[in-house]
């Protein structure tokens, strides 16, 4: 019979701390803990559980809100047919429902189960939005909707059109209006466009309904407002014409704001009556003898010979006052016209206004709406016919889409359109030139000159790209752009890390057949390979530096890139670069720029606008 040892220090097993007070105490520490532990465990579990709960019950006090929200839409634009209509008492009754369906929503955020719900992980920031959306929707309503109803200034865009004419003397009491409800608006934009992304999907859904409205009409309100004071001026008040040159950019052969030129018209407007002229070929009204466009050596130098006397291409110089310019002079030395501005638009934002304008019939059997106009025009027409039908399709789409906008100004969706114009501005796909230099000047303010510019304390880099294959693969193009964290240097200058992502996504195993002409003609290692003239602009008073090229999904052998070539631009730095990059494969550019001494803005990038991946056809399978 085994017994104890009178060792009290060793175990039966051997160990000499057996029932030890180390092991006590140990022990002590394990049983605390773990019954903490199952507290811990236990609480978090108490804690999602009520979540679930709490989030299954809110489920459809969140339907009444959203309810509600869709009821301050609905009135919302019921206010502005009103207005357009000249209906005061419809005007004053969507008003009241608008405020009517906010303070709901505020009621309905108040009770105590949305306050349980404010308290609960992820769910209380939800909560938080919605609860500034309601106060958002209260303060438009309220210092903005009903102050305008109660003047019944707004209603004088019953007689703002008529018949393709817009009617000058209206635009005074229009713009009191405006600039009345202007302060609610910019605060409840600046309000709402800080709210964090939401966690409960139909959360998600209200306010990202409530932001896309709110926002996209506050930018485009002070993107105007320069404009205002010269918008008789721009209509032809008291009789004098004004003519505006449209270039239509084709974007299948992509340059550094836009795309090639090949299809240019007129729009006319006396006393504000507008009339579209017929838009024609680039070669039946622009020669290709090669004259000259009045290009700076500057120009010529950085940006090829061909921007001043290939005149599809002077958009290839990345400020659209220049590109103005340029077509004032080679318009007035063929027409023998003098414009008074230019307006250069792509397919993207053509797409945009089909969103506005609805659906065109073409002459070749084919509609175009806004969700396949681009894809149409820049890549599928290619596939279909040969360039030159191509280029007769898209002017007739591109006359069909602007005539059918002005000649129904009063059928026109105003809040569809707002959004059409901010959109587009945002991305570089509407600029604008004027040959006043006042309305040049408002159009820099409102963001719609497409210029480079040259404030140190809002340093501004340019990332532009043109196409120099002569193919039409551009559609397959993408640029990244990515700014990393400023650092503060010893002399006052700001640094920023910047990785720059250009890619061919031409899949050729993606097509059974390939048409010669979308292929590239006269560069690269292979008829896939496109040539693109990169060029790198720094900010006023700063400097690009480090910079460093690798390539991803490279097909091998030398792609044959130039070298690295410093030039200046307007007093800004440039470094211009021609990259040949094959089909699937990715250019990686990284480099440092530094802003001006003393600058204090944060840097901002411009960049060639492309043709956005949910519009390519590439990207259709993501």
């Amino acid at each position: 019979m085994n017994s104890r040892s009178d060792d009290s220090s060793r175990s039966d097993n051997g160990n000499v701390y057996y029932d030890g007070d180390l092991v006590r105490v140990h022990r002590n520490v394990f049983e605390h803990f773990n019954g903490w532990l199952w507290v811990i465990v236990g609480s978090l579990a108490i804690v999602a559980l009520m979540g679930v709960v709490v989030t299954i019950i809110l489920r459809g006090s969140v339907d009444t809100v959203r309810t509600e929200a869709t009821t301050v839409l609905t009135s919302a634009n019921d206010f502005l047919g009103a207005a357009k209509r000249g209906n005061a008492e419809l005007l004053n009754s969507s008003s009241a429902k608008v405020s009517e369906a906010a303070h709901q929503i505020q009621g309905e955020l108040s009770s105590p189960l949305w306050e349980l719900a404010s308290h609960i992980p992820f769910v209380g920031s939800d909560v938080k939005s919605m609860r500034i959306m309601a106060d958002v929707l209260i303060d438009i309503s309220d210092n903005a909707l009903k102050p305008m109803a109660e003047s019944g200034r707004v209603l004088e865009l019953a007689d703002f059109t008529d018949e393709g004419t817009i009617n000058v003397e209206a635009l005074p009491g229009i713009i009191v209006a405006i600039e009345q409800a202007s302060p609610a608006l910019s605060r409840s934009a600046e309000k709402i466009s800080a709210l964090p992304p939401a966690h409960v999907p139909q959360v998600a859904e209200i306010l990202e309904s409530a932001q896309e409205k709110v926002v996209v009409v506050d930018d485009l309100i002070k993107r105007m407002r320069p404009i205002f004071p010269y918008l008789p001026t721009l209509l032809g008040t008291g009789g004098q014409q004004r003519n505006y040159l449209v270039i239509a950019e084709n974007t299948a052969e992509i340059h550094s704001i836009g795309g090639f030129v090949g299809a240019l018209g007129v729009v006319t407007v006396t006393d504000g009556h507008i009339e579209m002229g017929d838009f024609r070929n680039l070669k039946d009204v622009l020669s290709y003898d090669d004259v000259s466009a009045g290009a700076t050596e500057e120009e010529i130098q950085n940006f090829d010979p061909r921007c001043d006397t290939h005149h599809g291409d002077h958009n290839v110089i990345p400020d659209f006052q220049r590109v103005g310019e340029l077509y004032f002079n080679i318009w007035k030395h063929y027409q023998h016209q003098e414009i008074d501005g230019v307006f250069g638009l792509d397919p993207v934002f053509l797409q945009y206004l089909l969103e506005t304008t609805g659906k065109v019939d073409t002459s070749f059997g084919v509609s175009v709406d806004e969700t396949n106009a681009a894809s149409i025009l820049v890549n599928k027409c290619l596939f279909w016919w040969k360039p030159s039908k191509c280029d007769n399709f898209y002017r007739e789409v591109a006359s069909k889409v602007l005539t059918d906008m002005l000649g129904d100004l009063d059928g026109l969706d105003m809040t569809g359109f707002f959004g059409a114009i901010s959109k587009a501005a945002n991305e570089d796909r509407c600029l604008i030139w004027m040959r006043d230099e006042g309305v040049e000047d408002a159009l820099k303010e409102a963001r719609l000159a497409g210029e480079l510019t040259h404030d140190p304390n809002a340093p501004l880099t340019g990332v532009f790209i043109s196409d120099a294959s002569v193919s039409k693969m551009s559609y397959y193009l993408s640029i990244d752009t990515e700014v990393g964290e400023q650092r503060i240097n010893e002399d006052g200058t700001r640094s920023y890390d910047m990785r720059v992502l250009i890619r061919n996504n031409f899949d050729p195993s993606a097509y059974e057949s390939i048409p010669k002409y979308i292929l590239v003609q006269n560069m690269g290692r292979d008829e896939y390979d496109l040539g693109e003239q990169l060029h790198l602009i720094a900010p006023e008073g700063g400097r690009i530096e480090s910079l460093m090229v690798e390539r991803i999904d490279t097909h091998g052998g030398e792609p044959g890139d130039s070298d690295w070539l410093e030039g200046s631009y307007q007093g800004l730095q440039v470094w211009n670069k021609t990259l040949r990059i094959g089909s699937q494969e990715s250019v990686v550019l990284t480099y440092t720029v530094v802003t001006a001494p003393g600058a204090t803005g944060t840097l901002s990038v411009r960049k060639t606008p492309v043709m956005p991946p949910q519009i390519a056809y590439w990207n259709e399978s993501a």
